[in-house]
């Protein structure tokens, strides 16, 4: 049964990634640009500032909030550790984008890690389009490996 938890957690988290990847592409860059553009357009560098973007937070935390209650509620540990999957996930996003690349938070400037510096090159070119139609690297952990040279 544990590892069968362990499973389910790491599925979770790995499937995160693409969720957020198509989120992103079709829904944030699609009919939700209107509150994903705040992104784009505010230079937040060292200013932990709110925009409607940050109500994305939202869309993710909740069906793993749900997924938690009804495992505790239930007694079911598989959905807990789907939602404790998604959570995780969730925190590495804030992490790795927030923190990391738009140092909302004043830690870990001038990362070492060739790993983390290829996320941060990966998201200078999702931020730094030529146009709207230009946009790429949609994810945040997987991208292509030109971004570590």
């Amino acid at each position: 049964m544990i590892l069968t938890l362990i499973l389910i957690f790491a599925a979770a988290f790995v499937v995160m990634e693409f969720v957020a990847w198509s989120n992103h592409k079709y829904i944030m860059h699609g009919f939700l640009w209107s509150l994903h553009k705040d992104h784009h357009l505010t230079d937040i560098a060292g200013k932990p500032v709110l925009q409607k973007n940050d109500l994305f937070f939202l869309i993710y935390a909740i069906p793993a909030i749900v997924l938690i209650i009804l495992g505790f509620s239930a007694g079911n540990p598989y959905l807990i550790s789907a939602g404790a999957g998604i959570t995780l996930y969730g925190l590495t996003y804030f992490i790795f984008h927030d923190v990391v690349y738009h140092q909302r938070l004043p830690l870990f400037r001038n990362p070492k890690n060739p790993y983390v510096k290829a996320i941060i090159k990966a998201h200078d070119a999702h931020h730094r389009p030529k146009d709207r139609t230009d946009f790429n690297n949609f994810g945040l952990l997987i991208f292509s490996r030109r971004y570590f040279n």
